[in-house]
């Protein structure tokens, strides 16, 4: 219990730094992006306003408040392609030695034209297409420094955003110990109190069913007397359960694992409940495959088989049919204890399994059930690092099913 709310404590922690650090890191990455676009467009309509040419003063782009800093055209490498209506070369222009990249350039503007869209990225240029009266311009920047530096910024972020959640998971795990400590501790004062207490509990309780056998025996039969030994006995049963538990609880496994043929542990337990079965008029059967062994602790595993038996026949309606099938499924062996009856509600699933719960109080008071029974049936299917669940349809039938 203590390990899964540490465990839950971490996880909850972590995802949300997770979601925290990839929204910091997205928007940052994201404005990063957008200012880069936003003065590269400044920059192309800046040009275009000009002729292709770089102006000497910063210019005022019309219709937006941006405008690209007074030394952008120092640092960007722009180019300007004026194109006749036949679409002949007319001149090139840009704020390094073109000759060099003439080529270059001249395909450039072939891609753009040819794919017919005013604006848009091509091979790491951001360009712009405007009419004019001798027939087109295409300015362009070159953005593969910008868009470097762009992708080394998200980078980086990662690398530093991933050290920093690694780090905050050990802080983490330190904060979780700190603070789940005084709920392990008042978890164990719990555990000693409730193993103290029934220990205490079975001596005068042994005494009290002692004494009222004695006196039955010296006064004949008696309805007080008859009270009094069906709640000790009553009593007995939880202390046990109690204790059970108690010792499941414990940090170390008290157990002794070996390997044994489960089939017959299975059907040796199975067939004490046959004359249970029938006092109670329910049809009682038993499908178990012979040969099956299994490594664990096999006076445990009967103790599961015993109360999923005793809770199946218990809620089993009248002249209604209690199945257990043991087989094997893959590498997995499977115990399957199913009744017919009122069934289990599927939001009530998942508690059955938590110490005291009964979900029909009603009938658990008429069984004389205390909602101990699957709860250590649970503890032992998990110390054997098994799963147990439970599948139902209201009003027809439940399924237990143990995996190990």
């Amino acid at each position: 219990m203590i390990k899964k709310l540490k465990i839950r404590f971490v996880a909850t922690i972590m995802i949300i730094l997770s979601l925290v650090f990839l929204l910091i890191i997205g928007s940052i990455n994201y404005f990063n992006y957008q200012s880069s676009e936003r003065q590269s467009m400044a920059l192309l309509s800046a040009l275009a306003e000009n002729d292709g040419m770089a102006p000497r003063e910063t210019p005022m782009v019309s219709g937006s408040s941006d405008h690209p800093p007074p030394d952008v055209f120092e640092r960007e490498k722009t180019f300007s392609v004026k194109v006749n209506p036949a679409t002949n070369l007319f001149s090139v222009n840009g704020s390094t030695n073109t000759s060099l990249e003439s080529a270059e350039v001249l395909e450039l503007a072939n891609q753009m034209l040819n794919k017919n869209k005013a604006s848009g990225t091509l091979s790491g240029y951001r360009y712009l297409i405007v009419e004019k009266p001798y027939g087109q311009l295409l300015v362009f920047v070159d953005q593969r420094i910008s868009n470097a530096l762009a992708d080394r910024l998200l980078t980086t972020s990662l690398i530093i955003g991933s050290i920093t959640l690694f780090v905050l998971f050990f802080v983490s795990l330190f904060l979780a110990n700190l603070m789940v400590k005084p709920v392990e501790e008042a978890f164990e004062k719990q555990k000693r109190f409730i193993s103290d207490a029934s220990h205490e509990l079975k001596t005068p309780l042994s005494v009290i069913s002692v004494n009222a056998d004695v006196l039955e025996g010296d006064i004949g039969a008696n309805k007080y007397l008859s009270h009094i030994q069906s709640e000790s006995i009553r009593m007995n049963t939880l202390v046990n359960s109690l204790l059970t538990l108690a010792r499941l609880d414990s940090s170390k496994p008290i157990g002794v694992y070996s390997p044994f043929d489960l089939s017959n542990a299975v059907e040796s337990i199975a067939l004490t409940f046959e004359s249970i079965a029938f006092e109670e008029h329910k049809n009682y059967t038993l499908k178990i495959t012979d040969g099956i062994s299994y490594l664990g602790d096999a006076n445990k595993i009967k103790q599961v088989v015993a109360i999923l038996i005793d809770n199946a026949i218990k809620n089993a309606d009248d002249d209604g049919l209690v199945e257990l099938i043991l087989k094997r499924v893959g590498d997995t062996i499977h115990l399957e204890v199913f009744n017919t009856g009122a069934g289990i509600p599927e939001d009530q699933q998942d508690k059955i399994f938590q110490r005291f719960y009964r979900y029909d109080a009603s009938r658990s008071k008429a069984t004389g059930g205390y909602g101990l029974g699957l709860a250590i049936a649970k503890s032992i299917v998990d110390e054997h690092q098994g799963t147990i669940r439970v599948s139902s349809e209201v009003g027809s039938w439940v399924r237990f099913t143990v995996i190990l």
